[in-house]
């Protein structure tokens, strides 16, 4: 107990030091109001074309084949425009918000071969597309 005392003492006899020019903080970077956030979550859209190919004939299938592969970049082009054209299309805010197109996004391609009719018939067909999103900034 004694050396309690003596802690107390010499801590009351000394003068308390005044501290000079206190640090200055930075100031904190507003946080972002989560109701806001919560309220505008990222908006997305789906862009899709519908290719088909057709082949007629005993080169139904070849036919039906490279018809589909010529119509694949052209539907996979109008989709993207598609796509592009709706994020550049003026929103309210558009300024604060970010956008992202992903893509592309091809389903299996299916087949229809209908060898019983004269002359023989093929299809096939696919849907290809991209998503546009669009992220508001609160």
């Amino acid at each position: 107990m004694a050396r309690r005392d003596e802690a107390e003492k010499i801590s009351a006899s000394e003068p308390r030091v005044k501290k000079r020019g206190k640090r200055k903080r930075e100031p904190r970077p507003e946080r972002p109001d989560f109701v806001r956030i919560l309220a505008s979550p990222p908006v997305a859209n789906f862009h899709c074309e519908l290719v088909v190919g057709n082949g007629i004939g005993e080169g139904a299938v070849a036919d039906a084949l490279e018809a589909f592969r010529k119509a694949t970049d052209v539907r996979r082009r109008k989709a993207l425009d598609t796509a592009q054209e709706e994020l550049s299309r003026a929103h309210p805010g558009a300024a604060e918000e970010e956008f992202l197109i992903v893509g592309p996004f091809l389903s299996p391609q299916d087949w229809r071969i209908d060898t019983d009719a004269t002359p023989m018939t093929a299809t096939t067909w696919c849907w290809v597309g991209y998503q546009s999103i669009r992220f508001p900034k609160a």
